[in-house]
């Protein structure tokens, strides 16, 4: 029961404070139509954690839409930052521009960007209530988008 609420409680944690204004991906005079439009963390966004209730990294699922709600990829700047109280920032950027890092965090199955962050020392003193995550897109506009959330621990047990 406790596991069904803490999962309901991620996912509407997830879900609220996206205020995403859809753009369409432009550059010179050419429209890109599907490009994309809106994007989120996705649900299945987590900290990973061992049987001992350690955690050992992050896997960080971000989910581009197109006009038609459709998956799809993007180009620009990709950022991620993970803030535990009392502690640096644990920080990761990828240029999506660069075909070769955008097609090495693409999961094909999923059909969105999934970033793993192994184990850093930072992460060991995530509280059990979570993790706050900011995720950054920069089109190719230069609009930067920004969503947040809390990424907590998925221990199944």
């Amino acid at each position: 029961m406790f596991r069904r609420l803490s999962l309901v409680s991620t996912c509407i944690t997830l879900l609220v404070g996206c205020d995403f204004v859809p753009q369409h991906t432009t550059k010179g005079s050419v429209d890109f139509p599907y490009g994309p439009e809106t994007f989120q963390i996705h649900l299945l966004s987590r900290l990973e954690s061992s049987p001992e209730g350690q955690v050992p990294g992050a896997v960080v699922c971000v989910e581009f839409d197109d006009r038609d709600g459709q998956a799809t990829r993007a180009t620009g700047l990709l950022e991620i930052n993970l803030t535990i109280p009392d502690q640096a920032s644990l920080e990761r950027a990828f240029d999506l521009n660069n075909l070769k890092i955008n097609e090495s965090v693409w999961n094909r199955t999923t059909r969105m960007y999934q970033v793993n962050i192994p184990f850093d020392p930072i992460l060991a003193h995530a509280p059990e209530g979570g993790v706050p995550i900011k995720v950054t897109w920069t089109s190719i506009d230069g609009k930067p988008i920004m969503e947040q959330g809390i990424l907590r621990a998925l221990n199944l047990k």
